[in-house]
Parts: C-alpha cells; structure tokens; sequence
C-alpha cells in the first residue's frame, strides 16, 4: 500500500541522493552495479542524482561517522519533502562492525527517520532492488 501511495506522491519517477556515510565502500559498490546493463535501475524509473535538490529521498551506505554526520544532514535538510530515508547494509541500519565506536553514530535512525532497512554486509543488488522495488509498489 505504501508504494503505490509512495508512487503516486514522486509520479513514476524515483530519485535518490546516495550519502556514503563511512565504512568500506562495499555497499556502494553493490549499489552502483545496479546502474549497468545487467540491472538497468533506470527502466523502473529509480535513478541516483548528484543534488540533493533533484532528489526525492536519501540512500545512505555507512555507520555515520562523526565528520559526515553534518554533511548528511545538510543533505537531508536539501532534499524538499516529501522525502524519505533508506539505509543501505549493517553499517547504515547499525554501525556494523563500528558499532560503539566513539566517532560513530550507530545508524542512521539515531538522527533521521529510516522508512527503509535494506540488510546486508554488504546488500546484494538483488537485495537492494527487490527493497527498492517494494518501497515503490512495483513487486
């Protein structure tokens, strides 16, 4: 139900901000392999953008670090609403393996609300196109 009201909100484009966060770059790779011809994101009408300001929601990789948390925010803060948050893989959901570091944030729901948990470490991309997919009422 929420995808097709989602949907309906964003018309039958979905565009997300990609904020790397800290960590290994492991969910980023797994994500932009979404991008090629194997996968195609964009056939389904979900594209990554460069601004913020063209975004309709935020993808964040990575346990939080303490010097990307005001740039995430900023971000967030950017993006015109209605917007949503996803976090991408164990590090975004919960630190992963940083989790209880002094100079990280433990996730990304610690200061933002998360309307999608996509699991993983890292996610496979048929993993984080079926949670996209489902997020937007297309599966």
């Amino acid at each position: 139900a929420m995808g097709r009201e989602l949907f309906s909100l964003f018309g039958r484009s979905f565009k997300l901000r990609e904020v790397s966060a800290g960590g290994c770059n492991a969910c980023e790779a797994d994500t932009n392999v979404l991008s090629t011809v194997g996968y195609d994101l964009g056939r389904f009408g979900i594209q990554f953008v460069a601004s913020p300001r063209h975004a309709d929601g935020l993808y964040v990789t990575g346990p939080v670090t303490e010097n990307m948390r005001i740039a995430l925010l900023k971000t967030w803060e950017a993006i015109s609403g209605p917007k949503l948050v996803i976090a991408a893989g164990a590090c975004a959901i919960s630190g992963g393996p940083y989790r209880g570091h002094q100079e990280v944030h433990d996730g990304v729901d610690t200061f933002l609300p998360v309307d999608l948990y996509i699991p993983g470490c890292p996610p496979h991309p048929l993993t984080i196109l079926d949670g996209l997919l489902r997020l937007v009422g297309q599966l």
